[in-house]
């Protein structure tokens, strides 16, 4: 049957209709379409791969730290390439203390979320990676200001820098947060007396005893900061006071460093038997300690008894790190035994090692002072590589432009790349320094 040519005309038109190519809008549509369910499809295949692991962060937040790393060990085993999984045990490992290979991990996979950050800056801190862990702290602590821990971190990171003020800075923001005053002011009093304010630190430490008599739910056990705050009260002169803090820390454990503290207080009050008692007790403990040796020679030089006085003070005279205080005692001894020669031989020694304490005694205010200067940075270099942290030691090198400046930062720089000697002390150009 004819059709009528409207309908012709309208069935023509329909199949061209269905012979033309989609739009270019159609065409983004469906590769919109196909992209998301390409992407659903992924999502939830790494989901479903990834489904063992929310038990991982479980047991990290449990504190089940051996149970996190046997299971996320597990997962690694059948996807060793996972990036959240090597991350979370990386976490593990810091909080089992392996730092050294939580580190190698992060390195690894990065770390991204607060959690892998802050777990990555404690093992950067188990490791003394100070340079590292800073920027990490510093980051947190924008994200989170009131987080208590990590205010304590970066106190402390930014003092092992050398950034005292900055690192009290932070010990204050501690301080003010609810029931933290009392370990922040005994953090602050720490870092006045690390930088020799010890004045400070006991009106910081009288501020602590105010909130916790006893010293207790301080980040020292009490004994130690009773101790710590008798010897910064010998410091400023104050031997009454001490010997009441220094009493309460022998009753409650007594320890080399606070009895030796205890003798120095009785003998500053004029109780010269107890001060003799109590650093004979020390030397039974330690034979090796010397302020309790040169406590006891100076009793016996008192007396005109120059033989005790040696017998206290040669057991001291080829340590390497004999103070100057023990030589100039050692010269005394000799030339009122009637020893002038070796009297005259001590002499010499001890203004050696006092050229040397005095040298340092610079070095550490040049830290504590102008920390970010350029010859701070050298110094706190040469600090770290002392303590053979020659990571950190490099690092800080690396800060500093044109090594030859310097014959001393030449030769330290090589110290540090080489893992040598380094460079004495005497070679520094003590005239630049203000």
């Amino acid at each position: 049957m004819d059709q009528p040519a409207s309908q012709q005309k309208s069935a023509s038109r329909s199949r061209h209709r269905r012979g033309r190519s989609p739009s270019p809008l159609r065409w983004l549509m469906l590769l919109i379409a196909a992209a998301g369910l390409i992407a659903g499809v992924l999502w939830g295949a790494v989901w479903w791969e990834e489904r063992p692991l929310a038990e991982v962060e479980k047991q990290l937040r449990n504190k089940d730290y051996d149970q996190a790393l046997a299971l996320v060990d597990r997962f690694l085993r059948k996807f060793p390439e996972n990036g959240r999984g090597i991350a979370l045990k990386a976490r593990a490992l810091v909080h089992q203390g392996n730092a050294a290979e939580a580190v190698r991990l992060f390195d690894q996979v990065g770390a991204a979320s607060p959690d892998e950050i802050r777990d990555c800056a404690k093992a950067f801190l188990i490791l003394q990676r100070w340079l590292q862990a800073l920027p990490l702290l510093e980051y947190l602590h924008t994200m989170n200001p009131k987080d208590p821990d990590l205010l304590h971190e970066l106190s402390a990171c930014r003092a092992k820098l050398g950034r005292y003020d900055d690192a009290i800075t932070a010990a204050l923001e501690f301080s003010k947060l609810p029931e933290c005053e009392a370990r922040g002011y005994t953090l602050i009093g720490l870092l006045e007396t690390e930088r020799g304010n010890h004045r400070t630190a006991c009106e910081a430490w009288q501020r602590v005893l105010t909130i916790s008599p006893g010293g207790e739910g301080l980040q020292v056990p009490p004994e130690e900061f009773l101790a710590e705050y008798g010897a910064a009260l010998l410091k400023v002169g104050n031997p009454t006071a001490a010997l009441v803090q220094l009493q309460r820390s022998v009753s409650t454990k007594p320890t080399v460093r606070s009895l030796m503290l205890l003798g120095k207080a009785f003998y500053q009050e004029g109780r010269i038997e107890e001060a003799k008692q109590t650093w004979q007790e020390v030397i039974s403990l330690d034979k090796t300690n010397e302020e309790s040796r040169q406590g006891l020679a100076e009793l016996a030089m008192k007396r005109s008894d120059f033989s005790s006085a040696l017998n206290w003070l040669m057991p001291l005279a080829e340590a390497p790190t004999i103070s100057s205080t023990t030589a100039f005692l050692l010269q005394r001894a000799f030339s009122l035994s009637g020893d002038q020669t070796t009297s005259q031989q001590w002499q010499s020694r001890a203004n050696e090692i006092r050229r040397r304490e005095e040298r340092n005694r610079t070095v550490d205010q040049i830290l504590i002072d102008s920390p970010t200067s350029l010859w701070g940075q050298v110094l706190q270099a040469y600090r770290l590589a002392e303590q053979e942290n020659w990571d950190q030691a490099a690092l800080m090198m690396t800060g500093i432009p044109d090594e030859q400046s310097h014959p001393f930062i030449t030769k330290l720089a090589n110290a540090v790349r080489d893992h040598g000697p380094l460079p004495d002390l005497t070679s520094l150009p003590l005239e630049v320094f203000p």
